[in-house]
C-alpha cells in the first residue's frame, strides 16, 4: 500500500481518513489498515498549554503540510495577533470530499467560535466521520470520481439511491438511522454552518422506528456470572491468536458496582470514596454519582449546576462497600475500582464490559445481553419496588425511563407475582 510522504516532523502525522487510523510509520502496527492513496490525509496534531488540538491539513504535498501545520501552531500560540493580520480566504471550495474533510475539522471545534462549541467524544467522532466516508464510497461505487465530484452534483437521486441502499444493507433499525443521521447532521453542517444553497435532500429522509422493548438480566444468570470470574480459566484467545486475560482483582468488584449503583459503565468507573454520603448515625445513605452523558450533552460548558444521581443503598451495594472497606476511606479522593492501579478511566471500563462478555460465555449464558443491560435490570428492579427511578436523578422524565430501560416481561411477572385481579371479589353491589 503506497502512503503519502513521510519524514518525522514533530506533530505531523498521516491519517486515514476511512478508518481514522494514523499511518505514518506502520500499517500492519494500526492493525492492517489497506486503505487507497486518496483516503490519506496530513494532519496536525499539537499540546498547546497542555490541550490536544488537531487539524486535517489540506496539503498533499509533504513540505507544505509542514507550512501548514507551523501556521496552525502559531494561530494556537497567538490566536488575536494572528488573525488580525490574515488575508480573506478568497478560495472556493466545492469538492464533496474538501467538505468531508471541513465537517471533521469542525466536530473537532478546528476554527468553531468558542461560544459555539460542542464537546464530542472521540469516539462520535470517528463513528460520524466514518458514516460520511462510508457515502463517499457509495458515491464512487456508482461511478462518482471523488476527485472531481462537486457537492453541488449530488442531487436527490444520489441521495435516493444511497437511501435504498441503507434499507437493503441494513436491517437492523438502529444501524440505519446511526448512519442516517450522520448523513443529516452533515448537511445541516454544509447548509448551516458553511450557508451552501443546495436543497437539504436529507431532511425528508425518515428515520425508522425503533422499538427498544429493553429485557433485563435474571437473578439467577447474574449470579451464575458472579460464580464463574475467578482467575483461573481466565485466558481468552482471540481470533487473531492473541491472549488476554480477563481477571483483574478488581474485575468482579466493578462489574458487581454496575449491577448495584445502575449507572452507566464510565460512570461507574469513576465514581469515588468520596461521593459515598452517611446520615447522622454514621449509617450509608447513598451514593452521589454524575450523569456524565447529560453533562456531554447540555453541560459541556460548565455553566449549569452538575446533573447528579443519588444512588440508593441496597444491602448487595451495602456489602460490596464494605469489602470495598468505605469506612476507612470515608471523604477520600479515592476512586472505588481500581484505584491503585495505573490506568484510564476509560481503559477500565473498556476493560470491564470485555470481561463481562468473556464470563458470560464462560458461564454459557446467551449472547442477548451485555454489561450495558446490568443498568437496564437495576432501574426495572428500582421501578417496581419504589416507582420513584426519575427523582432520584437517573433519568430527566419517566417516559424516558419507562420508554428505554424497563423490562416489561418483568413487569408482567411481577404483576402475577402480587396477585393482579381484573375484579375485586369484596366490592360491594
Amino acid at each position: 500500500m503506497k502512503v503519502l510522504k513521510y519524514k518525522k516532523f514533530v506533530g505531523l502525522h498521516i491519517v486515514c481518513k476511512r478508518c481514522n487510523r494514523q499511518i505514518e510509520l506502520s500499517q500492519t502496527q494500526y492493525k492492517g489498515c489497506n486503505h487507497p492513496l486518496e483516503r490519506q490525509r496530513y494532519k496536525a496534531v499539537i499540546k498547546i498549554n497542555g490541550v490536544r488540538r488537531t487539524k486535517d491539513l489540506k496539503s498533499l504535498v509533504y513540505d507544505d503540510a509542514v507550512k501548514e501545520l507551523l501556521e496552525f501552531k502559531e494561530l494556537l500560540i497567538n490566536p488575536i495577533e494572528l488573525n488580525t493580520n490574515l488575508k480573506p480566504n478568497e478560495e472556493k471550495f466545492e469538492l464533496f470530499t474538501d467538505f468531508m474533510f471541513m465537517y471533521s475539522d469542525w466536530l473537532e471545534n478546528i476554527g468553531v467560535p468558542r461560544h459555539e462549541q460542542k464537546i464530542r467524544s472521540e469516539k462520535y467522532i470517528k463513528e460520524t466521520v466514518g458514516y460520511i466516508n462510508k457515502f463517499g464510497s457509495f458515491l464512487k461505487k456508482n461511478g462518482g470520481d471523488l476527485s472531481k465530484l462537486t457537492i453541488y452534483q449530488i442531487d436527490k437521486f444520489m441521495l435516493g439511491k444511497y437511501y435504498e441502499y441503507l434499507e437493503e444493507t441494513y436491517k437492523s433499525h438502529a444501524t440505519f438511522n446511526h448512519n442516517l443521521r450522520a448523513l443529516k447532521n452533515f448537511y445541516n453542517f454544509l447548509t448551516i454552518e458553511k450557508e451552501l444553497v443546495i436543497p437539504n435532500v436529507p431532511k425528508k429522509m425518515k428515520l425508522k422506528y425503533e422499538n427498544p422493548n429493553p429485557t433485563s438480566i435474571s437473578d439467577q444468570d447474574f449470579l451464575k456470572l458472579l460464580s464463574v470470574i475467578t482467575e483461573k480459566d481466565s485466558i481468552e484467545i482471540l481470533k487473531s491468536g492473541a491472549k488476554k486475560n480477563r481477571y483483574r482483582p478488581y474485575t468482579k468488584d466493578g462489574i458487581e458496582l454496575c449491577a448495584y449503583t445502575g449507572m452507566r459503565l464510565e460512570e461507574v468507573t469513576s465514581l469515588k470514596y468520596s461521593d459515598i454520603v452517611i446520615d447522622t448515625d454514621g449509617e450509608l445513605e447513598c451514593i452521589i454519582g454524575t450523569d456524565l452523558k447529560f453533562e456531554r450533552a447540555h453541560n459541556w460548558d460548565k455553566t449549569k449546576a452538575t446533573k447528579s444521581v443519588y444512588i440508593p443503598i441496597s444491602n448487595e451495594l451495602k456489602e460490596l462497600l464494605e469489602r470495598l472497606d468505605y469506612k476507612s476511606n470515608l471523604g477520600v479522593n479515592k476512586y472505588l475500582i481500581a484505584d491503585d492501579m495505573n490506568i484510564d478511566r476509560k481503559t477500565l471500563a473498556k476493560q470491564l464490559s470485555h470481561s463481562f462478555t468473556f464470563y458470560r460465555r464462560q458461564a454459557k449464558l446467551g449472547d442477548d445481553f451485555s454489561i450495558k443491560h446490568l443498568r437496564k435490570t437495576f432501574l426495572t428492579k428500582l421501578h417496581l419496588q419504589t416507582g420513584l427511578t426519575e427523582s432520584m436523578g437517573y433519568q430527566k422524565t419517566a417516559s424516558v425511563v419507562l420508554k428505554n430501560y424497563i423490562d416489561k416481561k418483568a413487569v408482567v411477572k411481577e404483576a402475577n407475582k402480587r396477585g393482579f385481579r381484573y375484579f375485586n371479589t369484596n366490592a360491594n353491589g
